[in-house]
């Protein structure tokens, strides 16, 4: 049988990982640094972007707001329509893998209107996002089939490398990147390996509710997006407190529920809420490190690393059960029926 070409990209993430630290350590640093410089430099920074390249800026704009700066994120359509006006007298991180899409290529000259800096955060160095940019970050990740996987996490990565850059500390976070590089090939493989495991699990006439808090909900709003467009399956990603006020009603037997629990100050919320969900009869797989504060629960391991760092691990399961749903329904796994690669056009398909 033919290997899904989605599972390829799915193996592949060490190797586009390893790509995209080694252009932003090596030749793209100073790209990286013109970059940081620019962010720092802004009273206020807007990061913008849609679909993938949204959810992937997530993390960094928490990182951002850790770092004290007055950082907002804005989907690019919202943004292009009603909150332009948040880009006056800031700098604007666009996010897009192509470079194209419908939304960002407009906002380019609406921006320099404005007389924004920007800063293009792009896998094509050639678009018009790479081209109309103050300056232009190239992402460097391996190219997907359709669905982003292997630029999805590129972006991720690349995010994360800029923030570190403008926080000052660009080493130790090759470090830390370095050693989950090292980890990624055997958690993808046992992840893989462990794809039935899902079967249990998986209804395809039941939504999935995927939960995180801080950089996790970057993983929530994916793997929504994931088993969308992969399995053509309804998935709703929140933050694990809007559902606690209210959604929490909907629990039943035919529940499930994804959730996100990485090392950090809201894993034990994060814990806690599963094991309500699991006392109101629901189904729930928590996403995250092993340790004693899990006990009994049902656990989909992942590595031990930091919270800025988690989204670039716990999204590797999702793309599992995403593409096993696809199997389960007996369809190509990522196979658009609609929507082309890149959306260029904002009023028909």
């Amino acid at each position: 049988m033919t290997e899904p070409r989605l599972l390829r990209d799915i193996a592949s993430q060490p190797e586009s990982l390893a790509c995209v630290l080694r252009l932003h350590a090596g030749e793209g640093r100073g790209t990286l640094r013109h970059a940081a410089d620019v962010v720092r430099s802004a009273g206020r920074v807007v990061v913008t972007g849609i679909g993938a390249s949204l959810y992937a800026a997530t993390p960094f704009y928490y990182r951002l707001a850790a770092l004290g700066l007055h950082a907002t994120i804005v989907e690019s359509g919202e943004l292009l329509h009603y909150l332009r006006d948040l880009c006056k007298d800031a700098a604007v991180i666009a996010v897009s893998r192509s470079g194209e899409s419908v939304e960002i290529a407009k906002l380019i000259p609406a921006l320099k209107q404005l007389g924004c800096l920007m800063v293009g955060v792009t896998n094509d160095a050639g678009s018009s996002l790479a081209r109309g940019a103050e300056c232009a970050l190239t992402i460097g990740s391996l190219p997907d089939e359709m669905v982003a996987i292997q630029s999805y996490t590129g972006t991720v990565l690349a995010l994360h490398l800029l923030a570190a850059e403008v926080g000052s500390d660009f080493a130790a976070a090759r470090d830390g990147v370095e050693r989950l590089i090292a980890a990624l090939p055997e958690y993808i493989s046992a992840s893989v390996q462990a794809i039935s495991e899902w079967d249990r699990f998986l209804d395809p006439a039941v939504p999935i509710h995927l939960l995180a808090r801080g950089p996790s909900s970057a993983s929530a709003s994916e793997g929504a997006l994931l088993f969308g467009e992969t399995a053509k399956a309804a998935a709703f990603g929140m933050h694990a407190a809007s559902f606690r006020h209210g959604p929490v009603e909907l629990v039943d037997s035919a529940f499930r529920g994804l959730i996100f629990a990485p090392p950090g100050r809201a894993r034990s919320l994060n814990l806690a809420l599963a094991r309500d969900l699991v006392r109101f009869g629901g189904q729930v797989r928590v996403i995250g490190a092993p340790g004693p504060d899990a006990a009994g629960l049902q656990l989909v391991p992942a590595p031990d690393v930091g919270e800025y760092l988690a989204p670039l691990a716990e999204i590797v399961p999702v793309q599992i059960a995403a593409l096993r749903l696809a199997q389960l329904k007996g369809i190509t796994a990522g196979a658009f029926r609609y929507a082309p690669q890149v959306t260029r056009d904002e009023v028909t398909f």
